[in-house]
């Protein structure tokens, strides 16, 4: 599958979600393992819900989305699924790939930051 395929269906998948309730405003994907790994994707969210939410709620609300809404085919492409509480934040994160901590030497490896999509 495709990038751009997974990233349609997952705004998708998010913008229906909406309709629940859940108020995700943007996306983004970066080559898990910074690229070592072949078709998988660290996934970020931007997911600001009440701001006394732990990580961890943030985590399992976008967990069942994907769960529910995705096939296992369009699963197996995200390797991990990582959320922040405002598109800023998720912004700031995508220098490091939306890991916490940068790996060490990474600074100077040139490579193309992900692109952040927003979710309308």
């Amino acid at each position: 599958m495709a990038t751009t395929a997974l990233v349609e269906t997952l705004k998708t998948v998010f913008r229906e979600a909406k309709s629940e309730g859940v108020i995700i405003d943007a996306i983004g994907l970066a080559p898990a393992y910074h690229g070592m790994v072949k078709d998988r994707y660290t996934l970020g969210v931007s997911i600001p819900i009440v701001p006394a939410t732990e990580t961890k709620d943030k985590m399992e609300i976008v967990f069942n989305i994907i769960w529910r809404h995705l096939t296992m085919d369009e699963r197996r492409f995200i390797d991990r699924v990582r959320v922040f509480d405002s598109i800023e934040e998720l912004d700031d994160h995508k220098y490091n790939d939306f890991e916490q901590y940068p790996y060490e030497g990474y600074f100077g490896i040139q490579r193309k930051l992900p692109e952040l999509y927003p979710i309308d």
